[in-house]
């Protein structure tokens, strides 16, 4: 959901004022041909709030107060109303209002920033940039495992202009993380502890296999980069054709072109048979930027098919095969 969307809700009765100034010409000129546009109704004037923020945001979308309370700001969470596939996640957005009932919707680091100036406690503060950033990380106060002493774990600290915290992350397994966030910008850096190329390699495998899908990409990236490995390089290919997780198959399908010639088969078979349109065009994509004549014919093919985004995103791969 972005920004000017939101904001729409506390813009639609000056749209609708130009709106019917626009029909009034229309109007005056009708004995020359053309018609009035009827201007659309008014929309009227929030009587709260949470009020507020549900004209801004898209129609079906469920806004709740948030759990926490920062001076200056109305906090809200925001949930998409519409169906969502099995295999997928209802995505939580965190909103907050500045200045009351007449006034601005914000989020993102613009959120951020409101928070920062109402000055909370550094541990609310450290959640409303995760919030933010759509990360569900637990931020911790002090050390829950033996990793977590060793890495020495404690409260939040404010250091040279910026707010360091640690991060626990909700994903499988669940790593630690260090956050920085820069108290003039709202710039939000979070990076993991350094760990060893084989840790890295099986944290990333078991991520991608887990129902927690906030770090599927970063997981699917770090095995990509390692695709010249055949442990790496099997769990990708693996996941290109049984995910069960769409979005995940298409991030894959996105990233295994750097496997090279033992992704085109698997790449083909997905471009072919892969129930989502987004997989099966991600795949024609990645045989293009492989360049491998093999995938000459089903591209091809696919290119005179019946799918019009498969057949444009096809023809545009084969201009890229020698």
């Amino acid at each position: 959901m972005n920004t000017a969307c939101l904001a729409s809700g506390t813009t639609g009765a000056g749209a609708g004022s130009a709106g019917a100034g626009a029909g009034g010409a229309g109007a005056g000129s009708a004995g020359s041909g053309s018609q009035a546009v009827a201007a659309p109704p008014a929309k009227p004037k929030p009587t709260s709030t949470i009020e507020l923020v549900r004209q801004g945001a898209p129609e079906g979308t469920r806004v709740a107060p948030a759990e926490l309370t920062v001076p200056g700001v109305e906090l809200f969470a925001l949930t998409d109303g519409k169906p969502v596939p099995d295999d997928e996640v209802a995505p939580v957005k965190v909103v907050g209002v500045v200045g009351g009932v007449g006034g601005k919707v914000v989020e993102g680091r613009e959120l951020v920033r409101a928070a920062i100036e109402g000055k909370p406690d550094r541990r609310t503060l450290a959640r409303v940039a995760l919030w933010a950033a759509q990360d569900d990380g637990e931020v911790l106060d002090a050390p829950k495992t033996a990793e977590h002493r060793k890495a020495k774990v404690g409260p939040q600290a404010v250091a040279r202009g910026a707010l360091a915290f640690w991060v626990w992350t909700t994903d499988v397994p669940r790593t630690l993380e260090r956050g920085k966030l820069d108290l003039t910008t709202g710039a939000l850096d979070i990076a993991p502890l350094p760990v060893s190329h084989e840790v890295a390699i099986n944290h990333a495998m078991t991520t991608l296999g887990s129902v927690s899908v906030a770090r599927h990409e970063v997981a699917i990236r770090t095995l990509a980069a390692a695709c010249n490995e055949a442990r790496p390089r099997a769990a990708l290919l693996a996941a290109l054709g049984s995910h069960p997780r769409a979005k995940s198959r298409a991030a894959v399908a996105d990233e295994v072109h750097r496997c090279g010639a033992a992704a085109v088969d698997p790449l083909i078979s997905a471009m072919q048979h892969d129930r989502s349109p987004l997989v099966r065009r991600q795949a024609a994509m990645a045989l293009g930027r492989i360049g491998d004549a093999r995938a000459r014919p089903a591209l091809a093919k696919a290119a005179r098919g019946d799918d019009g985004d498969l057949a444009w995103t096809a023809s545009n791969a084969l201009k890229k095969i020698p």
